[in-house]
């Protein structure tokens, strides 16, 4: 029931390194696709809280020029059709880019917009935009391998895994695979690159960056305070009862009615936290005693939603129907909506303030290697 991402989205790690290069924020992709699907799972500490200060100025990716979608408005700017462009778009240093390449990352990177956010037929900004990002890889790419940085198998295995395991099953991941049109030596070569990039990063920029000052983290927070306002939160827990829109109806009706034999047991003074750790069909949050900690509107399914902000402290839900099963909701506390100190915040200002720092550092290195390359573009 929390947002999360959407495992059947493998161009979010294959497309990775054209979002990252032309300024298409991935994070935003995977936040429109967190849809309210999933049982509930315990959210981080500083789940409501975190996303304040990123939202003053949203943090673009090491190496952005911008992003395609506002770069030629649609009916703004003219099109170039997919017919019209050379078999081969661009050459680094010799190395050719060809028009395949292109057209696999714009359609991408038009998929992790959303697909509606651009017009079916693509400004020509818009292909110039993602040939500049596929440049900029290949430079980033070529001044990490001359700089000696390495990926290993362990690592690329290691990402890879972790992709695997978001899948409920392994045919899943496979089916994953083939809609998206790539194979798993593909998607293995895509994440050594990203890596690749990513260590170059933290190994020539990051070190290099100065500290920021606590004159800096408090001047960003003072301008923007609007940005630090935390809305509502509500500590919950609850009992899943599991019985999804598959489950047979004779079994709902079993779920409903061990639901209801749980609250009646809670009412009776037994421990919540331990009927949850015994009977709750939510692996998110049963060990936890049922505990889901911090939650605020918007991150769960409205169902669960409604009954929770219908709650009193301490008060227990009747059993609530999702489209997960059966719960049994109860809130522990309630803060209310304010403005989150800046000693609270402060650590995530600075963290943002230096990713800020460390892109401005990519775009110049970027740069830099591009003037030092021989780069030659025919669109």
């Amino acid at each position: 029931m929390m947002k999360p991402s959407s495992p059947s989205r493998l161009q979010l790690l294959s497309f990775a390194l054209a979002l990252l290069l032309t300024g298409v924020a991935c994070s935003h992709a995977s936040e429109g696709e967190q849809g309210k699907t999933k049982e509930p799972a315990k959210p981080a500490a500083s789940t409501a809280a975190a996303p304040a200060a990123a939202q003053a100025v949203p943090p673009a990716a090491p190496g952005t020029a911008g992003a395609p979608a506002s770069a030629a408005p649609a009916g703004a700017a003219p099109t170039l059709s997919p017919e019209k462009l050379p078999a081969v778009v661009a050459r680094i240093n010799g190395k050719e880019i060809k028009k395949a390449d292109l057209l696999k990352e714009a359609e991408g990177l038009k998929s992790q917009l959303g697909g509606a956010t651009l017009p079916p037929a693509l400004p020509a900004a818009f292909y110039r935009q993602v040939l500049d990002g596929l440049i900029a890889r290949e430079l980033l790419l070529g001044d990490a391998k001359a700089s000696g940085i390495t990926v290993s198998d362990a690592e690329v295995n290691k990402q890879l895994d972790g992709l695997k395991s978001r899948f409920p099953k392994p045919e899943d991941y496979q089916k994953a695979l083939a809609a998206n049109g790539l194979s798993e030596a593909t998607l293995a070569s895509t994440a050594r690159e990203q890596i690749l990039v990513q260590k170059y990063v933290d190994a020539k920029v990051m070190p290099t960056l100065p500290a920021t000052s606590d004159a800096a983290m408090k001047s960003f927070y003072d301008q923007n305070l609007e940005k630090m306002k935390q809305p509502e939160r509500r500590h919950l827990r609850h009992i899943l009862i599991k019985a999804d829109k598959d489950t047979p109806a004779a079994d709902k009706t079993k779920a409903k009615t061990k639901a209801e034999a749980l609250l009646a047991r809670i009412k009776k003074g037994e421990d919540f936290a331990k009927l949850a750790k015994e009977n709750s069909d939510d692996p998110g949050s049963k060990e936890n005693g049922g505990d889901l900690s911090w939650v605020q509107k918007g991150q769960t399914v409205p169902a669960f939603e409604q009954a929770a902000w219908t709650l009193k402290k301490n008060e227990l839900s009747p059993v609530v129907e999702s489209p997960f099963g059966y719960h049994i909701i109860q809130l522990l506390d309630v803060q209310e909506s304010r403005v989150m100190p800046f000693e609270e915040v402060k650590s995530r200002i600075g963290e943002f303030l230096k990713q800020k720092q460390g892109q401005d550092q990519v775009r110049a290195k970027i740069q830099d290697l591009r003037t030092k390359a021989k780069v030659e573009t025919f669109i």
